[in-house]
């Protein structure tokens, strides 16, 4: 095996080929992991959208916003609104201003930040998603990022939060065209 991870390279007929990496043993035991996983198994389609959403923070300082990444969703309301710093020096949500709990767990980790705390997505994974972030790109990270949560959910045979998500997201389709039929028709009565 060379220095890189992979196999040493075989011939095969005149070409090189390397094999892939091995793939990373789970301990399906830890409970961080079984966490993880009955969270991703447990969630609604609009909320796994929600949840791979990249997010900045939107608590202001001196006059201008904070803008760190967003890795916890506050319990109170169930936003991901505020920076772990932020959370502990704002007293309400920022979006919808519910006062944030004083005593307890005022935050919990947002569900792509689980599954990367459990081994589920690389943590490089991640900063990439961040850098391409940073040079407007918008949408592609967020895709990206919900990509990765059907990889985790394909790998460990919940493929049906897939055709969950794909069928809701049909389902939405279909309506937007079908009430967009009904208001031209009445529009042309």
């Amino acid at each position: 095996m060379d220095r890189s991870g992979y196999s040493n390279a075989a011939v095969n007929g005149g070409e090189t080929t390397r094999a892939p990496p091995p793939s990373r043993q789970l301990d399906y035991t830890c409970t961080q992991l079984q966490g993880a996983l009955m969270h991703l198994a447990s969630i609604d389609p609009i909320e796994l959208c929600n949840e791979a959403k990249v997010e900045h923070c939107r608590a202001t300082r001196d006059l201008r916003s904070c803008r760190r990444f967003v890795h916890c969703v506050l319990t109170s309301c169930g936003h991901a609104s505020l920076c772990e710093e932020c959370s502990q020096r704002c007293d309400v949500c920022p979006i919808c201003r519910v006062p944030l709990q004083r005593e307890g767990l005022r935050h919990r980790l947002r569900l792509y930040y689980e599954c990367i705390g459990a081994g589920l997505i690389s943590k490089r994974c991640d900063d990439r998603f961040q850098d391409e972030e940073e040079s407007e790109k918008k949408l592609i990270p967020d895709v990206q990022r919900l990509y990765a949560l059907f990889d985790v959910a394909f790998e460990n045979n919940l493929s049906s939060l897939i055709c969950h998500c794909i069928l809701f997201n049909h389902y939405i389709l279909v309506f937007e065209h079908w009430s967009m039929l009904v208001f031209e028709g009445s529009e042309a009565n």
